[in-house]
């Protein structure tokens, strides 16, 4: 009789905080808790459903202003997975000790192992979502970030086979303002964190457990980051568990109320204080879940071909011995160099002056004579190319 009237009082109190657009709290039985590993496992000590509607921001790392949990509690959540090999490990230690955590996928991952991440749902755990394919959306223009949150969106949801939670992380914690207008339409919660881990900076699961225990002593509670990417999480999260149920710590389960569809989405310039209302940028990755029927119809509308002018080559320029000096790169460098060395300027002849007729000298003494003029000029030629290379390389 008794166990009844709780029962009842307990529905009547999630009735009335639903009603009301309140979080509610939904106690979990404390016997089947405490029959996990023979009596060992810290189970599940509450759920609580959050009302997200408004962008509601959730952890102290990022001014998360919703505070829901009491002195000691904690919130498992693990990113950017699923990966065959350690998110399978990680739900076989969950289930071993009770305890229920969220899951933030990412679009890729959860793409290409879909059976992995329906059974991360099957086991009872929550899903949220973490980008598409874990891009740095704080350094993405708006309408590219909200095209991959929709995108991510429709890709998990596509995989678990039903709609996640309304919840979001931003992959590096890296927030994007017109992200957060998008999410604030779609009825989404930002979570950030309260204990990081640090788990991909550590080899041995008794450093990280050590560094999350000394930050839950130092904060009190909170939501706390993993990743069930790393193998040192898995290997580490049964060691974490038993501490966090040996020093009094309650593992604490959220629910949401289920995504939206996207919407149009509204940018924000980092400069301008006021959101600015645009027309969504449609691409490639808003058109996931499209029919095939609709592609086909596309691939059959043929466009006219535009006239295509031949555009005229231009007219090679004419390149100088000075020009040719000056790049050393010049393919005619060599050439001209030959020419300048081997050959005599030439001598410009006027027409209206007649050449004198010069006697000829005794065959030696014109050898000699044009001998010493080809050799002065080879010198002072010598001299000019030398200066012309010194005067492209150093200056």
């Amino acid at each position: 009789m008794r166990s009844s009237i709780l029962k009842t009082l307990n529905a009547c109190a999630v009735f009335i905080a639903t009603a009301f657009g309140a979080s509610t709290f939904t106690q979990v039985n404390e016997a089947q808790a405490s029959g996990c590993r023979g009596g060992s496992g810290i189970g599940t000590h509450r759920t609580v459903t959050l009302n997200t509607s408004g962008g509601k921001r959730y952890g102290r790392s990022h001014g998360g202003a919703q505070e829901f949990l009491k002195h000691k509690e904690v919130v498992l959540t693990f990113d950017d997975g699923p990966v065959p090999g350690v998110t399978p490990k990680v739900l076989h230690t969950l289930s071993k000790h009770c305890a229920k955590a969220t899951f933030f996928m990412v679009g890729t991952m959860a793409i290409n192992n879909p059976s992995l991440a329906r059974k991360v749902a099957n086991n009872g755990h929550t899903i949220g979502i973490h980008s598409y394919s874990h891009k740095n959306l704080g350094r993405v223009k708006g309408a590219n970030a909200i095209a991959d949150v929709n995108r991510s969106i429709k890709a998990i949801e596509k995989s678990v086979g039903r709609d996640v939670a309304p919840f979001f992380r931003f992959p590096y914690l890296s927030e994007n303002k017109s992200v957060n207008q998008h999410l604030k339409r779609l009825g989404y919660g930002v979570f950030a964190i309260d204990v990081d881990s640090l788990d991909y900076k550590f080899s041995k699961p008794n450093s990280m457990v050590n560094r999350i225990m000394s930050e839950l002593k130092r904060k009190g509670k909170g939501i706390i980051l993993m990743h069930d990417i790393q193998r040192v999480t898995a290997n580490g999260l049964d060691q974490l568990l038993s501490r966090l149920n040996r020093e009094g710590y309650k593992i604490v389960h959220i629910r949401g109320r289920g995504g939206k569809d996207p919407v149009a989405p509204v940018l924000v310039s980092s400069a301008e204080s006021e959101p600015k209302v645009e027309k969504p940028v449609i691409l490639a990755s808003n058109t996931i879940s499209e029919p095939k029927e609709k592609w086909k119809l596309r691939e059959t509308v043929t466009q006219k071909p535009k006239r295509t002018t031949k555009k005229k080559k231009p007219a090679r320029k004419k390149i100088t011995t000075k020009q040719a000096l000056k790049d050393h790169k010049n393919p005619i460098r060599a050439k001209l160099k030959q020419r300048i060395l081997q050959t005599k300027p030439a001598v410009k002849k006027s027409k209206k002056t007649k050449v004198k007729k010069v006697a000829k000298l005794n065959s030696t003494n014109a050898f000699k004579t044009q001998r010493e003029k080809a050799l002065k000029q080879f010198d002072k030629n010598k001299k000019a190319f030398r200066n012309a290379i010194k005067k492209r390389i150093f200056n």
